[in-house]
């Protein structure tokens, strides 16, 4: 495979040089704003189930008489009106 050489040496012009470094700098600061945004959105959601999750009514702890929030009664299988057992003896 031949490689091909240049004896001329030519530097990157001025104006190149500026917009490269111009470019990296504003695609490094596009970066680390959408990753500030998402680390600040990740955070601030954390918080408020925090929050949240602090106010919670606890539900474990009922006393003799008292029934479950609505919602959180443990499921019955309703009563069949027949008897349907599976083996007649």
């Amino acid at each position: 495979m031949n490689y091909y050489q240049s004896t001329q040496f030519s530097s990157i012009p001025l104006k190149t040089k500026i917009s490269l470094g111009l470019g990296a700098i504003l695609v490094l600061g596009l970066l680390f704003f959408f990753a500030f945004t998402f680390f600040l959105i990740a955070l601030l959601s954390a918080v408020v189930l925090f929050i949240f999750n602090l106010f919670q009514r606890a539900t474990g702890n009922l006393g003799p008489g008292q029934t479950p929030p609505q919602g959180q009664k443990p499921y019955h299988r309703p009563a069949s009106k027949n008897n349907d057992d599976v083996i007649d003896i």
